[in-house]
């Protein structure tokens, strides 16, 4: 009795079967070459901001040509967008978590090592914030609701703060949450913009020992 044998791929199949491994190779390459412009972005962004930052300059960063890096962007403001989108997906999650397990006011000193330790979006954020503040700027209205956002997470944890007994019950942690905002960001701006100057872990756990006795009941 004959031996069984298994069919010959069909041949006509190999071609397919390798165009799909080349377009899955392009793909990880293409990805790949996006995340490395969008990291020079973001170093050429915060060190000159936006509009101080010509494509020619960030294709040379990158070892490009003009046209070569516009392919995988299509304009200047698109890879904005796309710098923003992506630090923002990336560190969210990590921010939340550098509040630790339960957040807490008096966690902030926790807030400002997470900023120390990512300088370079620190500046990218200020920087583009200055630069986008009139109501037509392409990003007016995501810093916007980003400070908004900043302010009501941080009347949350007060709330949260208040109903656990840690923050007296009679504060109004409406202002008080944007009162904290500001002074986290003010004192952030003065280490930016002098950074042998100012220690913002040690100012910043300075000022969460100053809530605590103000706060506690």
């Amino acid at each position: 009795m004959p031996e069984p044998t298994t069919a010959a791929p069909d041949a006509r199949s190999r071609p397919r079967a390798r165009a799909g491994a080349d377009d899955r190779t392009r793909q990880t390459r293409g990805e790949a070459r996006r995340e490395q412009i969008i990291a020079a972005a973001v170093e050429l962004f915060a060190a000159k901001g936006f509009r101080g930052t010509s494509i020619a300059e960030l294709a040379d960063r990158v070892g490009m040509t003009h046209p070569g890096l516009l392919y995988y962007f299509g304009t200047k403001e698109r890879l904005l967008e796309e710098v923003v989108a992506a630090r923002e997906a990336t560190e969210h999650e990590a921010y939340l978590g550098s509040l630790g397990e339960h957040a807490s006011v008096f966690h902030l000193d926790q807030v400002a090592r997470f900023v120390v330790d990512r300088a370079v979006l620190a500046r990218l954020y200020l920087v583009l914030a200055a630069e986008n503040l009139d109501p037509g700027d392409p990003l007016h209205d995501f810093f916007v609701e980003r400070y908004r956002y900043a302010r009501g997470l941080a009347r949350e944890v007060l709330a949260q703060d208040q109903a656990l007994g840690l923050v007296r019950a009679d504060l109004d942690v409406e202002q008080l949450g944007t009162e904290v905002i500001a002074t986290i960001m003010g004192l952030e701006v003065q280490w930016l913009m002098d950074p042998t100057a100012i220690d913002l872990v040690a100012v910043v756990g300075r000022y969460v020992d100053g809530l605590r006795e103000w706060l506690t009941p």
